[in-house]
C-alpha cells in the first residue's frame, strides 16, 4: 500500500548549480565498472534503461573499453580515472549528474571518490556496507556537501535498503494507524532462499572492518562524528532515554543460542551486517539536521520533530531454516571473529575466503544458475505499546548481492535523477533511511525495478 506525503521544504540551490548539472553529457557514471558488481550495475542500466545516458569509469582503460564493447557502448562513454589522481577523477565525474561508486573496499578507496564527487558537484550513491566508512565521510564531508548542494548517499544496496526502508515504512504506518502511539520496538528478519554466494571483496571488507573495530577505530570514528556535528550540546540532536514502561517485545539473539521465530518459521541469529548501524545512523542524521534547522531558525523545515521520541528497541536478525544451519553459521562466525582480532589471523582469512566462509565467498562470485535460484525476503515489524499494536512490512526480491543490488541502487539513482524534490535535503552525507525514508515515489521506483 502506498500513500501520498507532503513534499518537503528544501533550500534553493543556485540556478547556476542546477543548470550545470542539467547540461551534463551523462545521467549516470558507474565508477569501478569493471569489477564484479560494477559490471552488473553497468549492464543492468544499459539493458533495462537504454534511455539513460551512461558512462563507465575506473582505473584500467583497456578493461573499460572491453566492457564498453561487450555492452555495445561507444568508447566515447569510457572515462578512465584513478582514485589516486584527483584532478583526473574530478574531470571524469564532472561529466555526469550522478556517480554510482562500485569500487571497494570503501575504507581503502571510497574517500577519494566522495571528495571528487563533491568537488565536481555530482550526486554520489554507493554500495558500501562498512559502518566506519559511513561515519568517516559524515564527519569529514557533510558540511562541504551541504554547502555545494551535493548528495552523498551510502549503503544503497542490500546493505541496507530493505532494512532501512521497511523500518521507515512500518514506523510511519504504525503512527498513522495508532494515533498518539510510539514505535517502541522494531524487528527485522532477513531470510534467504537458495544458496547465496558473495564475491571475496565483501569478505575482505568484513575482515578489515572487524579488525579495525576491535582496535577501537569504529568507536573513534563515532566520537569524531559526535564532536564534528556537536551532537552532545546541540539541543534536540540526541534521543531522550527510553521510558521504563515501554515493553520489550522483540527477541534479540545473543551468544550461541538461536531463537525460534514463529512468523517466519526460522531460527534467529543476530545479523552481523550493517543494517542496525545504518538505521541508527539515519536516525542520528535526521535528529541532527532538524536540530540544526531549529538552532539556525530555518523557516518551513519539514523534518519531523524527533527531539521527544526515544529510540525503539531494535533487533536485526538472520533467519535460518534449522537449528543445525544456525549452529553451523555460529561455528564459522566464531572462527572468523577469533582470527580477525589479530593481524596474522587477518592475513589467514584474506588468503582463503572460501575456506573460512564455508564457500559463501569465493573467487568469481556466484554462477548465473546460482543467482537464478536465490532470493531473499526481509520481514519488518514495528510495535507500539503491545504485541497486538503492530504493523508488518515485507520486502522481497531476487538474489540479493548481484541481482537485487543493481535494481536497488539504480531505482534510488533514478529517484534522485527524475524526482530530486523527493529527497529531504539539498546536500549532505547520509544513508537511504534519511534520504528516502518518507518518499513514496522512491518505494514506487524500487517496486518498478522488481524490489519491494
Amino acid at each position: 500500500v502506498y500513500f501520498t506525503f507532503h513534499i518537503p521544504y528544501r533550500q534553493s540551490l543556485s540556478v547556476s548549480t542546477q543548470t550545470k548539472r542539467m547540461n551534463r553529457a551523462y545521467d549516470i557514471l558507474v565508477y569501478g565498472a569493471t569489477g564484479f558488481t560494477g559490471r552488473k550495475v553497468a549492464s543492468y542500466i544499459h539493458q533495462q534503461h537504454p534511455e539513460i545516458k551512461l558512462a563507465i569509469s575506473g582505473r584500467s582503460q583497456s578493461k573499460l573499453v572491453s566492457l564498453a564493447q561487450s555492452l555495445g557502448l561507444s568508447t566515447d562513454h569510457v572515462h578512465p580515472a584513478s582514485a589516486e589522481n584527483q584532478p583526473q577523477l574530478v574531470s571524469a565525474l564532472s561529466q555526469a549528474k550522478i556517480v554510482i561508486a562500485c569500487a571497494g573496499p570503501y575504507r581503502h578507496v571510497g574517500r577519494e571518490i566522495v571528495a571528487a564527487s563533491i568537488e565536481a558537484q555530482t550526486h554520489y550513491l554507493d554500495l558500501c556496507g562498512e559502518p566506519q566508512f559511513f561515519d568517516d565521510i559524515l564527519s569529514e564531508f557533510d558540511e562541504k556537501a551541504r554547502n555545494n548542494g551535493t548528495l552523498v548517499i551510502s549503503a544503497c544496496a542490500f546493505d541496507c535498503v530493505p532494512a532501512e526502508l521497511t523500518a521507515k515504512l512500518a514506523s510511519r504506518e504504525l503512527k498513522r494507524k495508532y494515533k498518539n502511539s510510539h514505535v517502541t520496538n522494531l524487528e527485522i528478519v532477513h531470510t534467504f532462499q537458495g544458496f547465496s554466494v558473495g564475491n571475496p571483496t565483501t569478505f575482505h571488507a568484513a575482515v578489515d572492518g572487524f579488525h579495525a573495530a576491535t582496535k577501537g577505530e569504529l568507536r573513534r570514528s563515532r566520537e569524531r562524528v559526535e564532536s564534528q556535528l556537536n551532537l552532545k550540546s546541540l539541543p534536540g540532536a540526541k534521543p531522550p532515554p527510553r521510558p521504563s514502561d515501554w515493553p520489550d517485545i522483540v527477541a534479540k539473539p545473543q551468544g550461541v543460542t538461536p531463537v525460534y521465530h514463529p512468523e517466519t518459521q526460522t531460527y534467529l541469529l543476530k545479523f552481523v551486517g550493517a543494517d542496525a548501524a545504518c538505521i541508527l545512523a539515519s536516525d542520528r542524521y535526521l535528529r541532527y539536521r532538524r536540530a540544526m534547522d531549529q538552532a539556525q531558525g530555518t523557516a518551513g523545515s519539514s523534518l519531523e520533530d524527533m527531539s521527544m521520541e526515544p529510540l525503539p528497541r531494535l533487533s536485526v536478525c538472520l533467519g535460518l531454516a534449522s537449528k543445525a544451519a544456525a549452529y553451523k553459521v555460529l561455528a564459522y562466525g566464531a572462527i572468523f571473529s577469533a582470527l580477525a582480532r589479530f593481524q596474522r589471523g587477518c592475513k589467514l582469512l584474506h588468503s582463503n575466503p572460501s575456506l573460512f566462509s564455508n564457500g559463501v565467498f569465493r573467487e568469481g562470485g556466484p554462477t548465473e544458475e546460482e543467482m537464478e535460484h536465490t532470493s531473499f525476503k526481509t520481514y519488518c515489524t514495528a510495535y507500539g505499546m503491545s504485541l497486538e499494536e503492530c504493523i508488518r512490512v515485507r520486502c522481497s526480491g531476487p538474489e540479493p548481492g548481484y541481482v537485487a543490488t543493481p535494481k536497488m541502487i539504480v531505482g534510488l539513482a533514478l529517484t534522485v535523477l527524475h524526482h530530486r524534490e523527493e529527497v529531504k535535503f539539498d546536500g549532505g552525507v547520509m544513508l537511504p533511511g534519511a534520504a528516502f525514508g518518507e518518499s513514496d515515489i522512491a518505494l514506487d521506483m524500487l517496486k518498478k525495478e522488481g524490489v519491494l
